[in-house]
């Protein structure tokens, strides 16, 4: 009789959860770029209005966390530069340690970084805010670009052979959906329950993708077993070393330079 392993439904269902890991962490990404007018917008309202003197009318006021362009464009860098730097580190940890490590740890990344930045809201008008949803961002890419390298490995041990590019765009279409999303819901959800309310849910989309790596984990664990893979993948795995980049083929540094 076939292992569960071995039959084509299962593969589809390490698939399905390993595609909800950045869902929530993808939807979370862009709620400043939803939220540009509230993150810049003025700390308190009194009468609704706000005086334009350049063209002396009067503009409906936006309250929000009162942040200058150049705080908010560096939450945007901060989140770039880090993704630039960890993802490398995070790909020899992988390598090193195993997809199981790498999903739990940069998942957790992902929901601490979030839940610091949902909670740097609370700290409007003080010399808090900044820092803290700076630490959350910091926190959340060092995750979110690493979820995405692990999360690749996933789907191509699983799919190996059998309907890969399938998989990857399936994997694809769930991150970009959770980006879509964010789009269409986000200013309405916080038009009726307010910022704060808003970032903590983007912080609990996180968790879905975290439980989500505790479903995959178990999944590929068990599956691995099953096949009688387990030791096998880990004994490669303590083999891997920095200097085997030097062992990186010509079409493979091709490949890097057509997508730079």
């Amino acid at each position: 009789m076939a292992k569960a392993a071995e039959q084509g439904y299962y593969r589809f269902l390490v698939l399905f959860f390993n595609c909800m890991l950045t869902f929530g962490s993808y939807f979370c990404f862009d709620i400043p770029s939803v939220l540009q007018e509230q993150f810049q917008g003025n700390l308190t309202c009194l009468n609704g209005t706000v005086s334009n003197s350049s063209s002396n009318a009067t503009e409906a006021c936006v309250e929000g966390l009162g942040m200058t362009p150049q705080e908010y464009n560096l939450l945007y860098a901060i989140y770039a530069w880090t993704n630039a730097v960890v993802v490398i580190m995070a790909g020899f940890l992988i390598d090193k340690l195993g997809n199981r490590f790498g999903v739990f740890l940069f998942s957790f990344l992902t929901v601490l970084g979030s839940a610091i930045f949902a909670l740097g809201s609370h700290f409007k008008g003080t010399t808090y805010l900044l820092p803290l949803m700076l630490t959350g961002r910091l926190l959340f890419g060092s995750g979110n670009g690493s979820l995405t390298i692990v999360q690749n490995r996933i789907t191509a041990f699983w799919f190996r052979g059998k309907e890969l590019a399938l998989a990857f765009g399936l994997t694809l279409a769930f991150s970009r959906l959770g980006s879509v999303l964010n789009f269409f819901l986000t200013q309405r959800f916080e038009a009726q329950y307010g910022m704060q309310w808003t970032l903590w849910g983007g912080t609990l989309l996180c968790v879905l993708g975290f439980l989500s790596a505790v479903t995959v984990s178990g999944l590929d664990k068990i599956g691995m077993k099953q096949l009688g893979l387990d030791g096998v993948i880990q004994e490669e795995s303590r083999k891997v070393r920095v200097q085997d980049v030097k062992r990186l083929s010509l079409r493979y540094w091709l490949l890097v330079l057509t997508i730079i």
